[in-house]
């Protein structure tokens, strides 16, 4: 009987047909050597995605209820279907990295305080600006040693996870990890990120125009608002708060942009045009491009909007589980 710790490897999947394959690849290559359980959590994919999956011999999963689509309700799915002491999260578009297993699990046996740990992130050639902007700020997005969150998925303790309840919101189209991120917080526990590659990321390919249209009708952009839904009333809703902060700044500065216009006066408008205008030349001077300047006005703005339908939606209880079904064992 092996000594060492058992996983279960939560991949969420929607329509990820394209990659799927090489995700399982890349998990059973570097995860041989511990006993473990890949589970596939898919949302419903219209193509071929559980099959492909099925055909790799792995626990597949999936939701019964499309309107339970969201990105919170992938792991928290896989994790209801769980075993062992812990838990790999992945996207069905990233490839495992070689040694990450072993490092992170070396280092929550060593430090117990810690709930979950995850690693550096390799992404390929941005397309549009989302990626392209998401490339120039990795080291933000992923910053290394402790941090508030591990964005992107990581290796969690499950006792943890126990502890709060459950892994992943069902109500969050995005954000996820960061809502799980501020309640392991707030219950002691501590994460980390450890300067070894997590996995490599496949970026979306459309025109920012077009990944704008299916960020909104995917539910993605409302996630902010949801967050912040979420969060309400609760010790750490600062926290939330703090991580959507540019979203609602922006939201709270267009509503004020727009209370000036509705005075007619034209001063009044041109002061309070004058952030905008600012912003937009300090982004053009940054990526030393006009559009791009456009652009981060753009995304901002359909992400405000995105934070007001959002702060609108309904909340299902998170500990409550979606309807599901076993479609491979």
């Amino acid at each position: 009987m092996s000594d060492k710790p058992f996983i279960s490897v939560s991949i969420k999947t929607l329509n990820e047909a394209e990659c799927i394959e090489k995700t399982i690849d890349s998990i059973r290559n570097h995860i041989a050597d511990y006993p473990h359980k890949i589970i596939v959590a898919d949302s419903l994919s219209t193509d071929n995605t559980q099959q492909l999956a099925s055909g790799k011999g792995v626990t597949v999963v999936s939701l019964t209820n499309p309107a339970d689509r969201c990105c919170g309700v992938g792991h928290q799915l896989g994790y209801l279907y769980s075993e062992g002491e812990y838990l790999l999260l992945l996207d069905g578009d990233m490839e495992l990295e070689d040694g990450f297993i072993a490092k992170g699990i070396e280092f929550l046996e060593k430090h117990r305080e810690y709930a979950g740990v995850a690693g550096t992130v390799e992404m390929d050639g941005a397309a549009n600006y989302e990626f392209k902007s998401r490339k120039q700020r990795i080291h933000k997005i992923y910053p290394l040693g402790d941090c508030g969150h591990l964005g992107g998925g990581g290796l969690y303790r499950r006792s943890a996870i126990e502890k709060i309840g459950y892994l992943t919101n069902r109500n969050l189209h995005g954000y996820e990890e960061a809502e799980l991120g501020i309640r392991l917080h707030d219950a002691g526990y501590k994460l980390h990120r450890l300067d070894t590659p997590y996995f490599r990321h496949t970026s979306y390919t459309m025109p920012t125009l077009k990944m704008l249209q299916y960020r909104w009708k995917n539910g993605f952009l409302w996630a902010s608002g949801e967050l912040l839904r979420s969060a309400w009333g609760k010790s750490y809703f600062r926290e939330a708060l703090n991580i959507v902060k540019n979203e609602a700044v922006f939201t709270l500065y267009l509503l004020v942009l727009l209370l000036a216009l509705l005075t007619f006066n034209g001063m009044v408008i041109g002061v309070a045009l004058l952030p905008l205008l600012a912003f937009i030349a300090l982004k053009t001077i940054k990526n030393r491009s006009l559009m791009n300047g456009l652009q981060s006005v753009m995304n901002l703005a359909v992400f405000s909007a995105g934070l007001i339908k959002g702060l609108t939606r309904p909340m299902r209880d998170p500990m409550t589980p979606p309807d599901s079904k076993v479609i491979h064992e």
